[in-house]
């Protein structure tokens, strides 16, 4: 009778333990951002991505979202996924270009145009199918990546107005990837820094403008540096990889967990591209305009010098690439232009429609790989 009543207390005692602890696998992991905590690339997709992986798995997976630089740095976050300092972050091929020369080669290829939705599929394609050598790399730096966005269109954002390419002569501006092409061309002087330290440099005046997105002006603090805006679209880029996890951390999760990650794919990169970029540049030209910056129209003044850099730009990268080890650059590129052709159809029906940029990334990239052989 003792050992009966015994059994049944240590039956409840169990239980309550197992129900009281949660799942039997619970997992936190450290996704670091070099990004502002105000950013929009976290305080809107990437906390979405990975609420969403934490309900996915059944709290099995839930990652600690560490931003501002905290744990890795810009130009850091590639060698600290690398070393395992972070489990995951945000990497950008520009400031890593020996590393990620492939995905660099990519990134260096400007886009005529504004349609961000068309660029960001085409792109986000080209790196998962069409860049068989960018896998490649993300594996010599042990780690996985399977999302990837467009920049929308850079601008000048400046101390003092830009109107005519005659005023940028000799002018420094914070450049990088193909920024440095167009600056050079314009007879500017480039200055090669991370988006973050081009804020101080303009705040001190090392720099007078910043060859930058307009939703900057929020993301990274601009807007209390920037007086004028060159309101002239030069050159569409990327992809930033939001999600570049360790290889090591990513075979240690079940199958399933991997797939809960890799199916929330399409939504990241929908949810980036059209809540945190699309909408907030419409948003921020208005404050611009309310605390007064001024929006200054370019001319064919810089129609020309874009002209000379999208004709230039593929030798270039092509020779770039080579010398940093990628072995059929002009593959890739063939594939890209393809993929810009192709997306810019698909985005005159997806528009703004998030449902519908999902099932198009779905279907014309996700829904063709295999998680399990990243």
């Amino acid at each position: 009778m003792i050992k009966s009543i015994l059994r049944v207390a240590f039956s409840i005692v169990v239980t309550a333990a197992a129900l009281s602890a949660g799942p039997a696998s619970s997992r936190e992991l450290v996704y670091g951002s070099w990004l502002s905590p105000k950013s929009t690339t976290n305080t809107i997709t990437m906390t979405q991505y990975l609420a969403r992986i934490a309900a996915a798995t059944k709290g099995e997976i839930t990652w600690k979202h560490l931003s501002g630089g905290q744990v890795a740095t810009a130009n850091g976050s590639v060698d600290a996924v690398k070393k395992g300092i972070i489990d995951a972050g945000h990497a950008i091929a520009p400031y890593v270009p020996k590393e990620l020369a492939a995905t660099n080669l990519l990134f260096n290829t400007n886009s005529v145009g504004d349609d961000v939705v068309g660029d960001a599929g085409a792109r986000v394609e080209t790196m998962m199918l069409g860049c068989p050598e960018c896998l490649e790399e993300y594996r010599r730096n042990n780690a996985v990546s399977f999302v990837g966005q467009s920049v929308p269109p850079y601008h000048l954002l400046c101390r003092s107005p830009i109107r005519t390419v005659a005023d940028l002569k000799g002018v420094k501006v914070r450049s990088s990837a193909g920024g440095i092409s167009i600056m050079t061309i314009a007879g500017a002087t480039p200055v090669a820094m991370t988006v973050p330290e081009g804020v101080t440099a303009m705040e001190r005046g090392t720099i007078e403008c910043s060859w930058a997105v307009v939703n900057w002006l929020k993301n990274f603090g601009y807007m209390d540096v920037t007086k004028y805006i060159l309101d002239y679209p030069l050159g569409m880029a990327g992809p930033p990889i939001a999600f570049f996890v360790n290889r090591n951390v990513w075979k240690s999760m079940t199958p399933a967990q991997r797939k809960a990650h890799f199916d929330n794919a399409a939504f990241l990169v929908a949810t980036e591209m059209l809540e945190a970029q699309l909408k907030l540049d419409t948003e921020v030209v208005v404050e611009a305009k309310q605390k007064g910056i001024v929006f200054i129209k370019g001319g064919d003044d810089f129609r020309a010098v874009m002209d000379r850099h999208y004709k230039e730009q593929r030798p270039r990268n092509v020779a770039t690439a080579k010398e940093h080890g990628v072995k059929n650059p002009d593959a890739i590129l063939d594939y890209f232009e393809g993929a810009i052709a192709k997306w810019n159809r698909l985005s005159k029906d997806i528009g703004t429609d998030k449902e519908k940029f999902i099932q198009a990334l779905q279907r014309e990239i996700y829904g063709k790989i295999d998680p399990e052989k990243l």
